[in-house]
């Protein structure tokens, strides 16, 4: 039978006990000022690393009766609870993170990150396992014994698998934070607290332990398996370090597959026993739905919150975009393919004495915008529903027309463009935005033929191979007239 110690048996007491043990020991690590990695100030930081197992392990004798005990070593060892499937998903996840992290990061203009630690390890082959062991013991096993292997249960008992996993994210990216203030330790010397690489640390837990969740629930709460993930993890970051860049695109790839997980599997139990009867659209449709957000064609309006994310600001701001556009307040501006309006307040709040017309394939898109622009308090702008390659709008109508990684997606964009020309006022501007990570990416001279074979002439653009913006102006008609010419 087990232990009645119903206060013992909280997670928020585990938590309490987690947190007291290891603060304890950092922050009086910090206090002394010195590096942290020199001895015996690294013995302070060795022993507060082991708080979530000195925690699990605690409770669970004093909580559990001999089959709980027995249960909590068994996942430890047990490696046949894990099939071969994930074994390869597990090794093999972050270093294809990581890889394309950095790929979009060089693609994007950042510079190849230096794998150094990487090198020394080639060059000197003996000290290649005690790296190993070094990184396997301080970190994964140890927090796993206590974050996944007595916390998750618990509160998974109470609560979603996500929500659960939102907590325990949560809490395991808050029990780090002494680190941003040892000196000598990597959370000090390379993201230092409050930083974007602060923040972006702390989504990325989040996001991680979402994932974590999801493998441990479909490998019979399999504590090995989010040891051997998190030591992978862990080691993917030591061998192949990330610039700020592939730092930014890893912590959207972790987001994005922490909400394609949770799409797919299921928020209940992020397996697909209990929730594929409950979900409201099925399995078959959602995975319809990521497959087409990855690939080519237009994004679905379901995923809209993805691009939505506030990281975008960090590939091209809608205020930076808004300058590329040479907007006055008295112009028609045409946004094809707005979305959601991530760009189309900004453009509407630059052209109150105008008007914004925002034109898109989805109805749920522009249903979308719609809400985003009442938030704003904008009255000049107008929304209409049609395909790109047959524009709905008069001659002449327009001083700007502006898509934002939407090109590539129209089923004809010779079509779209040969629209676009007739409804451009005379000198009218054309700005065409590509960004990073599209499946339907064009790059600028394939948009420049384009829009050249259709009559526009290349003005400027903007920004980098993999992330520009492109402008081009119709040519001035001498003997039409026009009506009112844009900048």
């Amino acid at each position: 039978m087990s232990i009645p110690f119903s206060k013992l048996s909280s997670t928020w007491f585990f938590f309490a006990l987690t947190f007291g043990w290891t603060w304890l020991f950092w922050i009086l690590a910090v206090l002394l000022g010195r590096n942290v990695m020199e001895f015996p100030v690294v013995l302070l930081v060795l022993l507060g690393g082991v708080g979530p197992a000195l925690a699990g392990i605690l409770l669970t004798y004093l909580t559990k009766d001999r089959e709980g005990r027995r249960d909590y070593w068994l996942r430890v060892i047990d490696f046949k609870r894990i099939s071969l499937r994930w074994y390869a998903l597990i090794l093999l996840v972050f270093p294809i993170l990581n890889a394309i992290a950095i790929l979009l990061g060089v693609f994007t203009g950042g510079s190849m990150p230096q794998f150094e630690t990487a090198m020394r390890l080639l060059s000197q082959p003996l000290t290649i396992l005690p790296f190993v062991i070094f990184i396997f013991i301080f970190g994964p096993l140890p927090e796993e014994l206590g974050w996944r292997g007595y916390a998750l249960d618990h509160l998974q008992a109470k609560w979603s698998a996500l929500a659960s996993s939102l907590v325990l994210g949560t809490a395991w990216a808050l029990w780090h934070l002494p680190l941003f203030f040892m000196k000598g330790f990597y959370h000090h010397e390379e993201l230092g607290f409050g930083t974007l690489g602060f923040w972006l640390f702390c989504i990325s837990v989040i996001a991680i332990a979402v994932l974590i969740t999801w493998i441990y629930n479909n490998n019979g709460r399999s504590t090995l398996s989010a040891v051997l993930v998190h030591f992978m993890c862990n080691l993917t970051g030591n061998l192949f370090p990330l610039a700020d860049q592939g730092e930014v695109y890893k912590t959207l790839l972790l987001i994005t597959a922490a909400i394609a997980v949770t799409i797919i599997w299921g928020p209940k139990t992020l397996t697909r026993q209990q929730d594929r009867k409950k979900r409201k659209m099925g399995s078959t449709e959602w995975k319809g739905i990521v497959k087409r957000f990855l690939g080519k064609g237009t994004c679905p309006h379901q995923l809209s919150f993805i691009s939505d994310s506030p990281l975008r600001r960090l590939i091209l701001s809608p205020q930076k975009l808004a300058d590329h556009l040479h907007l006055r307040k008295d112009l028609r501006v045409l946004e094809i393919g707005p979305g959601s309006g991530y760009f189309s307040v900004e453009v509407g709040r630059r052209t109150l004495q105008g008007h914004l017309e925002l034109f898109d394939l989805q109805p749920e898109m522009l249903e979308k915008a719609r809400r985003r622009i009442e938030a704003a308090g904008l009255h000049n702008v107008g929304f209409t529903h049609g395909d790109a390659i047959n524009l709905p709008f008069g001659e002449n109508e327009f001083d700007v027309v502006f898509l934002v990684a939407v090109l590539g997606e129209v089923s004809d964009p010779e079509a779209c463009l040969q629209g676009i020309y007739k409804i451009l006022r005379s000198s009218g501007l054309l700005s065409i935005t590509e960004q990073p990570g599209d499946p339907d990416f064009l790059p600028l001279p394939v948009v420049r033929s384009l829009a050249e074979q259709q009559g526009f002439k290349f003005v400027e653009s903007y920004g980098k191979r993999k992330n520009y913006t492109a402008n081009f102006r119709k040519p001035v008609q001498i003997g039409k007239n026009n009506g009112k010419e844009g900048k």
